[in-house]
């Protein structure tokens, strides 16, 4: 089980971080090891969608459920044969124009080289 656990300060307020961190179909953008997204459906505060993960070479599909708190949270899922696990961003307003940034990760990685345990740390 890799975890990771990051936090930072962005100079603006929750609803600008909001609008750039809920916008999931720019995942590709921000999430270097996320491609090929495919929605499959979209219910309510929910996404549920197809993606490749991984280093281009060793990508595997994996179905990934996301799960929006409006300003406070998105929760995604991933079940894939080679990956599955979580990760939760929260924002934390700060006071004025400032907020935090929480990103946690709770991955296991199974069945590819090993080599791809530090890429998934990176």
């Amino acid at each position: 089980m890799v975890a990771i656990e990051k936090s930072c300060e962005v100079f603006s307020g929750v609803d600008r971080v909001w609008g750039l961190i809920s916008d999931t179909d720019k995942d590709q953008e921000y999430w270097g090891a996320i491609r090929d997204i495919r929605v499959l459906r979209r219910e309510g505060n929910t996404i549920v969608r197809e993606a490749s993960v991984g280093p281009r070479a060793f990508a595997r599909r994996s179905v990934q459920t996301i799960v929006f708190d409006p300003k406070k949270s998105i929760e995604l899922t991933l079940y894939g044969e080679s990956m599955v696990g979580r990760r939760r961003i929260t924002l934390v307003p700060m006071g004025g124009k400032s907020t935090r940034v929480d990103v946690s990760w709770n991955l296991e990685v199974k069945d590819v080289p090993g080599f791809v345990e530090g890429v998934v740390r990176g």
